[in-house]
């Protein structure tokens, strides 16, 4: 199987391509120019493998909003070229494979001023995604990313990549095979009371 694997959710963008349950990827940390990135990383990336994509796998987020939608701009245009599939993953069920409890704990990244995307889960059952005030998230474990150093709050640190994203897609593709790539929106998250 040989397929691209994109998350530009964040402050990283990251690129990669899987075939034969291999991978490589390239990253660039801490840009906000996923635009000057996403198409360069893709392209070489394209090179190294014999054989066509069979489908995209793409992070739809919650995280930046520019980033989301360039990489699901970018996302939808070559799959719409190559026609193949997208298959959308998003951050917290990547997050969630790297958590060991079982218990009751908030996913979060960062948003901007004192602000967190977040979801609350409570033994495997997912809350409703917002965007909330950072320091309403303190009475349970947290596990994210991207929060600066003068935001007080003690949190494990979760990197969003393209690899995770990959990973999952795999036993995600015949649910999204026959699906359009219009189908697939990211997830954007405003502010709420």
């Amino acid at each position: 199987m040989t397929f691209l694997s994109i998350n530009t959710s964040t402050d990283i963008c990251s690129v990669s391509i899987y075939q034969n349950k291999k991978f490589k990827t390239l990253v660039q940390m801490n840009t906000r120019e996923h635009s000057k990135y996403l198409p360069l990383f893709t392209q070489k990336l394209i090179k190294e493998v014999k054989g066509q994509l069979e489908y995209i796998a793409l992070c739809i987020g919650p995280g930046s909003f520019t980033g989301l939608k360039i990489g699901s701009s970018f996302a939808k245009g070559l799959a719409a070229s190559l026609d193949i599939p997208i298959v959308p993953i998003d951050n917290y069920e990547t997050f969630k494979n790297d958590i060991k409890i079982d218990d009751k704990y908030f996913l979060a990244i960062y948003s901007h001023k004192d602000y967190a995307f977040t979801c609350f889960v409570d033994n495997d059952t997912f809350s409703e995604y917002k965007c909330i005030k950072i320091n309403t998230i303190k009475d349970y474990p947290i596990f994210g990313y991207g929060f600066p150093e003068n935001i007080n709050i003690k949190y494990n640190k979760l990197i969003p990549c393209a690899e995770k994203t990959g990973i999952l897609s795999m036993n995600k593709i015949e649910l999204y095979k026959n699906k359009k790539s219009d189908d697939v929106h990211p997830i954007y998250l405003y502010v709420t009371n």
